[in-house]
């Protein structure tokens, strides 16, 4: 049968919310009531946990290496592979004390599933033109690491949060090319919708794809907020599930965020690719606008959302590693590479320690945006700015990232971090 506890904008059906609500909160079945034929009862993973040493902020807690190399991006945005790749290499030596395997073999070893957190926010991936993604070069050299460190091809998925965006920043024909030859991706969801509740995945029609795996109904977050048009019946508007990719198909997780400025979380770092990448019911976190008085006022929950859904278990203990693409940078108007103001920043930044990572790239993007004459995030938004029409949000301090620190996800004393800055090519 096909589930009857799922909801449009306010659709949810009277069987359905009350076989809903006779389950309860307890177990998240909510979400499991009259799960649809095609999603299967994915097995949790059958590898060794993640040793809590190596659970977030991981075994070098405040360390950020970033590897400059000025060949890296050409004049026409093309990236470099082969200056990607020695980049990666000394990017992970530098990070673990390693020297070439070992460095990727401190954290994967055979019989490991591994989950690359891909970001394809910004721009269609098309050679010669700039696109602040996680990059294709940078990809392939993730994947050439595992396979370095004995993880199987078919042991690597690369994943996001919505097919079509995968597809559209070419990652799905980026894995028909001989390097990643074996390798398997998924995503939580179809498409973006506003309304984000369906446990499927398919919140819009339901075009079934065989990519799209949806959400744990048994792993959730609450919170007592919700967007304003869900269906005041629908508990589920308070919760955030967790990707199955990430509860029940991998064991560790890599993380590939991209430098960029952001219209309601001030930046869009390492933090914000994991929260609102691999959980549901994203878009209460940037409420629609409210008016008073005063003018018009832009609710933003970012910075309580993205500390709390990283809360959960299977985020701390299986990303293991993040490396922050740097190659080209958004600087105003992010998450997207369309609004023309990027630019080459040519680096790499490799971090187990998420918080120490946000921010050093948080003070790179702030003095990027003071040098093209803008304020830095955390005074930006429309309670500094009335009138200007970027803003959307009343404020973008990207507080997140402190309290983030302050759950134990990292440091967030900038005074404290180990922040290394290596120069291969000028």
């Amino acid at each position: 049968m096909t589930c009857p506890y799922r909801t449009g904008i306010c659709g949810i059906t009277r069987r359905g919310f009350v076989l809903g609500a006779g389950v309860g909160l307890a177990t998240g079945a909510a979400a499991a009531v009259g799960v649809a034929r095609h999603w299967p009862a994915w097995p949790r993973p059958t590898q060794p946990p993640v040793l809590m040493a190596d659970a977030m902020p991981g075994p070098f807690p405040g360390r950020v290496v970033e590897v400059h190399d000025a060949s890296a991006v050409a004049t026409d945005w093309s990236i470099s592979a082969d200056a990607v790749r020695g980049m990666v290499q000394r990017g992970m030596d530098e990070l673990t004390g390693g020297d070439g395997p070992s460095a990727w073999q401190r954290f994967f070893e055979s019989g490991d599933v591994v989950a690359i957190k891909v970001n394809p926010v910004g721009r269609r991936y098309r050679a010669g033109q700039a696109s602040s993604i996680s990059s294709h070069e940078l990809v392939v050299s993730v994947v050439e690491g595992l396979k370095c460190a004995g993880v199987k091809p078919r042991d690597i998925i690369l994943c996001e949060r919505y097919a079509d965006q995968f597809r559209g920043a070419g990652y799905e024909a980026l894995l028909r090319e001989q390097p990643l030859e074996g390798v398997r991706w998924h995503a939580a969801s179809a498409r973006y919708t506003d309304s984000q509740l369906d446990i499927e995945g398919y919140d819009a029609r339901r075009d079934l794809d065989p990519h799209v795996v949806g959400y744990d109904r048994d792993a959730f977050v609450h919170m007592g907020y919700a967007n304003p048009f869900d269906d005041a019946r629908d508990d589920r508007r308070t919760r955030s599930h967790l990707s199955v990719v990430a509860t029940r198909m991998a064991n560790k997780i890599i993380n590939l965020p991209v430098l960029k400025d952001h219209g309601s979380a001030g930046v869009t770092l390492a933090l914000k690719n994991l929260s609102h990448g691999m959980f549901n019911n994203v878009s209460r976190s940037h409420l629609p606008r409210a008016y008073r008085t005063a003018g018009p006022s832009g609710p933003n929950q970012c910075n309580t959302f993205i500390p709390t859904v990283l809360s959960r278990p299977e985020i701390k203990q299986k990303c293991v590693l993040h490396i922050l693409d740097g190659l080209v940078g958004v600087w105003q108007g992010g998450p997207s590479s369309t609004s023309g103001c990027i630019w080459a920043r040519q680096s790499l930044f490799f971090a187990t320690d998420p918080v120490a990572l946000d921010l050093i790239g948080w003070e790179i993007v702030d003095a990027k945006r003071v040098e093209q004459g803008l304020l830095p995030v955390g005074e930006a938004g429309l309670q500094a700015n009335r009138g200007a029409r970027q803003e959307a949000f009343d404020r973008r301090q990207p507080e997140h990232i402190l309290l983030a620190g302050t759950l134990g996800l990292g440091r967030a004393d900038r005074a404290g971090l180990d922040y290394r800055r290596i120069a291969l090519r000028g």
